[in-house]
């Protein structure tokens, strides 16, 4: 992984660290300064070397900290501490330390003893460390957001190499969500940031990863100039670079088997080139990478048992530790097996690419929604701050001024303190009811796209005789049905995201055709069919609410009302399933106080009406203030 700190990773385990302790077991009299200094040089020196001592000095250095006031070391104490989690793997335990190394540099803004350029550099290797620990658990979102917040401090001071490693890793990110645009734009940075530090490695990094999209996306062309200067730089360095190589053969190979600008015989002799490159000790990604390039130039040469070795190959042999390039290599071997004769492999590998995708479609959704959450959290309590300290400054202000004009200030202030609160509370929730429903559009488009030409794809590798299946499965189902089968659950699942039908006949269609899916839900509507206000964020909220209740609630029946009337949309979800106690301050759960303040942030209401073994009942009105020809007359309300 690389870091997006300031001075980057230095090891520091050749520190004097015997010497430093020789120090403090002297029984001199040591003045804090030198002894913090010992405490410094001995934490530095045991950093992924020493854990219990490195432990202990550091939290003797945190405690010495307090007793003299300084933050700076206290920063640093905190900081070693969550690199230490870190190396172990400690994640809760490394975020936890890194905070509180964040709240610590706050505090220090301000304080005459420590200068700039010391802040800065604490909060930019903290936002690095946040930024590669988020990054290494796969929560994207969150190791943007502080990679993001490093930035400008790396530009700032002009550190060019902290910028194309900061835009390389925010590129590698974005690729994985499966955004080129943005992941384009940081490559073609990191490329420029690391032309303007003179550095070849950084020059040649980002190409990596900008060729592997210009070929995806058929742009021959923009990959071919984009690759040419890498494959320069890393054949001359392919010893040190070893993996990096073998990572821009692959690549070589994809680009000579493009459409319109096949080569077969070079894209061969790269992909001989790879695989002599396998000395065993590749790492896992770039192994696979290797063995799928060749099994690319075997399937090109009709050499389909050649290709089933060089499949079974490019794929992890545990199916927990797969990744998004197992799912094109699983696509591979059904075709293969498809030619070989082999249905029932074909079958298999099938299934896997349908399992896979409905995974990773579930787990990102779901992913993104709790790291919005977070940076949601993060962002009110950064609000809460500045609005205290926008307090603080008034306070003061308003000390000099009469008793009349004071107790007039604050009778104002405390109302656009309210105003203002309440204000920045709805927008972030509907900030994070927009990046919900975003995230849904996405999600929906890449289920359509992504997972149905694949599936479409491989239908139509289907060997056929008379346009049915040659032969059925282990268990006797023809591969046909179940191909067509999972092409129609996609289509379900991808249309009840965001349906299509929501933007062309509105709220009212789309709701009967998603409680239609369910044989325990009824749908009543009242009103005049037309588009209402926010309904993208309505269907989310009524789909939710639905999907609470068929999880859940154990009901045998589940009835959906919506009325329209003017400018006020009223939606009434009800049950006979287990209920909960309607005691005075209970509102449900944590998705039933979300869907709340998803409410309110539409400036409706809520109500929920509920007692144990008799059901739930919740009514939500929307009233729409503006004024919309699409949305009828409120006026005349």
């Amino acid at each position: 992984m690389l870091t997006a700190s300031a001075s980057g990773y230095t090891d520091h385990r050749n520190a004097k660290v015997d010497s430093a302790e020789q120090v403090l077991n002297s029984g001199k009299t040591l003045t804090d300064k030198e002894r913090m200094g010992c405490y410094y040089t001995i934490v530095r020196g045991t950093l992924g070397k020493d854990t219990k001592k490195h432990d202990y000095y550091c939290r003797q250095m945190l405690a010495m900290s307090y007793q003299i006031d300084a933050k700076n070391m206290r920063e640093n104490a905190l900081n070693h501490l969550g690199l230490q989690h870190y190396g172990k793997d400690e994640f809760d335990e490394a975020e936890r330390y890194f905070l509180w190394a964040i709240a610590v540099t706050d505090s220090m803004q301000g304080d005459k003893r420590y200068k700039e350029s010391d802040i800065d550099d604490n909060y930019s290797q903290l936002y690095g460390a946040l930024g590669n620990l988020y990054n290494v658990q796969d929560k994207n979102l969150l190791a943007i957001e502080y990679y993001q917040k490093a930035l400008p401090i790396f530009e700032k001071h002009g550190w060019l190499e902290s910028q194309t490693i900061l835009h390389h890793n925010v590129a590698e990110l974005y690729s994985a969500m499966s955004n080129d645009e943005k992941a384009i734009h940081h490559y073609s940075r990191a490329i420029e940031t690391g032309q303007q530090s003179k550095d070849s490695l950084m020059m040649a990094l980002p190409r990596k990863g900008l060729v592997k999209i210009y070929i995806s996306q058929g742009e021959y062309d923009k990959a071919l100039a984009t690759i040419m200067p890498a494959y320069a730089y890393y054949s001359t360095h392919r010893d040190e670079e070893h993996n990096d190589y073998t990572e821009i053969l692959a690549s070589m190979v994809k680009l000579h088997l493009m459409s319109g600008h096949e080569n077969l015989a070079k894209a061969k002799g790269f992909a001989q080139e790879a695989l002599a490159c396998d000395n065993g000790e590749l790492m896992t990604e770039n192994r696979c990478d290797v063995y799928a390039a060749a099994c690319m130039v075997a399937m090109r040469e009709n050499n389909w048992q050649q290709a089933l070795n060089y499949g079974l190959k490019s794929v992890h042999e545990n199916d927990d530790e797969a990744t998004m390039s197992d799912v094109g290599c699983y696509e591979m071997l059904a075709n293969i097996y498809m030619h070989l004769g082999d249905t029932d492999k074909a079958q298999q590998y099938i299934k896997k690419v349908r399992a896979m995708m409905e995974h990773f479609a579930t787990s990102h959704y779901q992913s993104g929604l709790s790291q919005m959450e977070v940076i949601y959290e993060t962002e009110k309590k950064e609000a809460e701050i500045e609005q205290l300290q926008r307090e603080k400054r008034w306070f003061i202000w308003g000390g000099s001024l009469t008793a009349l004009v004071l107790l007039l200030t604050a009778v104002i202030f405390f109302l656009m303190w309210r105003s203002l609160k309440l204000r920045r509370r709805t927008a972030l929730i509907e900030a994070k009811l927009e990046g919900e429903l975003t995230e849904r559009v996405r999600i929906a488009r890449d289920l359509h796209d992504r997972m149905g030409g694949l599936l479409t794809a491989i239908r139509l590798n289907i060997p056929t005789e008379s346009g049915k299946p040659e032969g059925p499965d282990a268990s006797g189902t023809p591969l046909l049905p179940l191909v067509d089968e999972a092409i129609t659950e996609m289509r379900h699942v991808a249309h009840h995201l965001l349906p299509d039908s929501l933007s062309r006949y509105g709220i009212r269609r789309a709701l009967s055709d998603y409680c239609r899916t369910f044989s325990n839900v009824s749908f009543s509507f009242t009103g005049e069919e037309r588009h209402i206000a926010h309904e993208e964020a309505v269907y989310c909220i009524v789909h939710e609410l639905v999907n609470n209740a068929v999880k859940s609630a154990d009901a045998q029946h589940i009835q959906v009302q919506l009325m329209t009337a003017g400018c006020l949309t009223v939606i009434n979800v009800s049950d006979d399933g287990k209920g909960f106690p309607s005691t005075e301050g209970h509102n449900g759960g944590i998705g039933l106080r979300d869907i709340r303040e998803r409410v309110e942030a539409l400036g409706g209401r809520l109500d929920i009406i509920s007692e144990t073994g008799k059901g739930t009942e919740i009514n939500i009105e929307i009233e729409q203030h503006d004024e919309n020809p699409q949305m009828g007359d409120c006026t005349a309300q």
